[in-house]
């Protein structure tokens, strides 16, 4: 992912070359019904997190890689199926060599290199794939100043050359975006859509198997944790796709979650 300049919005702070988020509030997602396909129920209202704290939020949209990434994928990862057999909608396509991603996400096809980064003394992250996943695992350090997470994403408009200035922002247009993945550490889970200075998030249910959460735009919101921020638009041109665990004050965060597919409707 490309590394951004520090800019703020909406009490989070995107900062250059790898910082990510700080939680802060009650963490209750964003309004709007989110349909759960997979053998989860529909919820309403967002989803929520236990985390509380007192500080900003601050991002990290992470520039290459801080971990080595490794090949062979994830072996809790179902391939091309959902849970009840239904093909999981906007499937990637991964180099098992590079990481390079491409989703043919229904009106668009988004492309880059999937990358991962942590905060906090003590947080780690292994981030494999295979032909059709992204996975990462680790632990996020506790931290009493929430200064602690761990995330893993890929850019969405990134050449194989990988070379500086080969990433740019895609439009997104239309009124839902329905990610396929997997949390089956059950840790706190947030998606995040990323324009190179703001970014828009939503909370997603553990589940230990393949599941679709379909979003409206209008659930994302730049302050998911109470509803409070902007809210995503069609037309909004974004940078980054990432998936990103919080840490707490008090305990370390085990997680384990996959990236498994992505459209755009």
């Amino acid at each position: 992912m490309a590394g951004v300049g520090g800019a703020t919005n909406g009490g989070r702070t995107s900062a250059a070359g790898g910082e990510a988020t700080n939680i802060v509030g009650g963490h209750t997602g964003a309004g709007g019904a989110v349909a759960i396909v997979g053998g989860m129920p529909a919820s309403a209202g967002g989803s929520s997190s236990n985390r509380t704290g007192t500080g900003g939020t601050h991002m990290n949209t992470g520039g290459a890689s801080v971990n080595a990434q490794s090949t062979g994928g994830n072996s809790s990862v179902g391939g091309n199926e959902a849970t009840g057999g239904a093909t999981t909608p906007g499937t990637p396509t991964v180099n098992p060599d590079s990481g390079y991603v491409t989703v043919h996400a229904g009106t668009i096809t988004l492309a880059g290199f999937a990358s991962s980064y942590e905060a906090g003394s003590g947080s780690s992250i292994t981030l494999t794939y295979n032909s059709t996943s992204f996975c990462a695992s680790g632990t996020v350090a506790s931290s009493s100043s929430y200064h602690s997470w761990a995330g893993a994403g890929f850019d969405v408009n990134q050449a194989q050359s990988g070379a500086s200035g080969s990433s740019n922002p895609i439009v997104l247009t239309g009124s839902t975006i329905s990610i396929t993945y997997e949390n089956s550490g059950g840790s706190s889970l947030e998606f995040q859509l990323y324009d190179g200075s703001n970014y828009w998030c939503y909370y997603l249910p553990a589940t230990s198997n393949p599941t679709t959460a379909t979003i409206p735009f209008s659930s994302l919101n730049t302050q998911c944790w109470n509803g409070g921020g902007t809210t995503f638009t069609s037309g909004t041109p974004v940078t980054t796709v990432q998936l990103v665990v919080g840490g707490n004050a008090t305990n370390p965060t085990h997680f384990d979650f996959c990236f498994l597919g992505l459209t755009v409707q």
